[in-house]
């Protein structure tokens, strides 16, 4: 992964891994410290969030761990919840087997949970997964994550992925927070 800005590393030592932030800092790439395969964080700024105004939604800077300077989500009230991402299947790495999370917070005050969310997840052969999750009992002021679903990337797959969190029952929510989207190989437990 050479490109301007990334890092090279040797993959087979315990080296930092090659990383490169895309679209002014509104994605990140990497590669998996121990298989090599690529990896993606989709921050808030490059989902499609509906009602994505100040009205409805707030920007707010977040120091990550990495010392970079990101932006967050929150959401201050919406009736219609609807965030999707997207990403071309062939930016990911051939053969494996993804998980897509989103990473999210829900503040002290956070309200209009009682139905729960719909995250799923539509993959370029016409195949959709889709679940639901209560977010009623999920921590306060702590970020989490909500698996949208797998899927594996094939060689010469072309189309994008969908990946979606929605909730249309048309009663007011507040309080959530959205960091983003991540993009990895299924066993990999951190970032």
């Amino acid at each position: 992964m050479n490109k301007k800005g990334a890092t090279t590393t040797d993959l087979n030592n315990n080296n930092a891994v090659s990383e490169v932030s895309l679209n002014y800092k509104t994605q990140k790439k990497w590669a998996d410290r121990l298989t090599g395969y690529t990896c993606y964080m989709m921050y808030a700024k490059s989902l499609y969030i509906t009602w994505q105004n100040e009205t409805y939604w707030t920007y707010n800077c977040f120091d990550e761990k990495s010392d970079e300077n990101i932006e967050v989500s929150k959401l201050s009230t919406v009736c219609w919840l609807d965030i999707r991402g997207y990403l071309r299947m062939s930016e990911l790495s051939p053969g494996v087997v993804y998980e897509i999370v989103y990473e999210v917070k829900l503040t002290k005050g956070a309200s209009g949970w009682k139905l729960p969310i719909k995250l799923q997840l539509a993959l370029p052969d016409g195949r959709v997964q889709e679940r639901q999750v209560s977010l009623l009992e999920k921590p306060r002021k702590e970020w989490f994550q909500l698996n949208v679903g797998n899927f594996q990337s094939k060689d010469g797959e072309s189309g994008e992925i969908c990946f979606s969190i929605f909730e249309h029952g048309g009663h007011w929510k507040t309080g959530l927070i959205i960091k983003g989207a991540i993009l990895r190989p299924k066993k990999q437990m951190t970032l």
